[in-house]
């Protein structure tokens, strides 16, 4: 709940990959939903950004938060075409590093080293 509109999934897909879960990769299926630009407003800049942070703190090793966090700080900033949506993003930024995340529950060595060998390391 605490991560109303950005990385809920990930939050998820996180807990469940800790939690020993296998993650199916289904191509086939199909969501479909009306088009809308996520990037029109400022609220999803900042929530993007905030998210990512409690992300972060949240799940990750405290000796990855910050590997995490300084390379989508550089991703973002080489991604975002706009100063409106860079202000907005670092303003969320701010938010998350300043605010209490939900809980912390740090996922354990081993499940880092599954997603890295996976192909997705959590601090990408």
């Amino acid at each position: 709940e605490p991560f109303f509109y950005a990385h809920e999934e990930t939050d998820l897909a996180w807990r469940a990959l800790d939690a020993g879960w296998k993650v199916l990769y289904a191509p086939e299926l199909v969501l479909q939903h009306p088009w809308t630009s996520p990037t029109r407003h400022a609220v999803f800049h900042r929530m993007v950004a905030r998210n990512r942070v409690w992300l972060a703190k949240r799940h990750l090793p405290a000796p990855l938060v910050p590997v995490c966090l300084g390379v989508w700080t550089v991703l973002t900033v080489a991604r975002t075409g706009s100063a409106a949506g860079l202000r907005a993003w670092f303003n969320g930024f701010a938010e998350g590093l300043r605010t209490p995340c939900p809980p912390r529950r740090p996922m354990r060595w081993s499940t880092v080293w599954r997603m890295t060998r996976l192909g997705r390391p959590p601090v990408v």
